[in-house]
């Protein structure tokens, strides 16, 4: 082994470099949980009004009492669920919630916060959880982690 490495082979100075190069984003996260299944299309386009692209937007059903969803754009279990096209239809009929997920920056959250506030039920309003950016940057011993403050 040479001095000054690793014993993977590696510089420290050179571990040191990339260490600083490394970051990882987390994107602010936005989820809404309304009770009962929604229309897709009339959540979207309660988003599309206030500008939101909607690329960027999962409206989903989660069976009561279960972790899996289904995407009520496609009509078809989301990618990655256990659950098939059969089991899905058998429990249609099933009581849930929707599920709003996006990705808005803090700049367009309170437009897009108001927006699925007022959707919906007049008497029902929405759980509205954010989260903003993290970004998280390797260093030599560790990770710094930079969580944006969010209201």
């Amino acid at each position: 082994m040479v001095e000054g490495t690793h014993p993977d082979g590696t510089r420290p100075e050179n571990e040191q470099a990339l260490a600083a190069q490394a970051e990882i984003v987390g994107l602010p996260t936005m989820l809404a949980k309304f009770p009962g299944r929604l229309d897709a299309e009339q959540v979207l386009a309660c988003l599309k009004r206030v500008g939101y692209p909607l690329e960027d937007v999962s409206v989903l059903f989660q069976v009561e009492g279960s972790d899996q969803v289904v995407d009520l754009t496609t009509g078809h279990v989301a990618a990655g669920q256990s659950l098939t096209d059969e089991e899905l239809n058998a429990r249609k009929t099933q009581n849930g919630q929707t599920l709003v997920l996006l990705h808005p920056t803090s700049e367009q959250a309170p437009a897009v916060r108001q927006a699925l506030t007022e959707f919906g039920h007049p008497d029902t309003h929405p759980d509205i959880e954010y989260a903003g950016e993290t970004r998280a940057h390797g260093r030599a011993g560790g990770v710094d982690r930079h969580d944006e403050h969010t209201p």
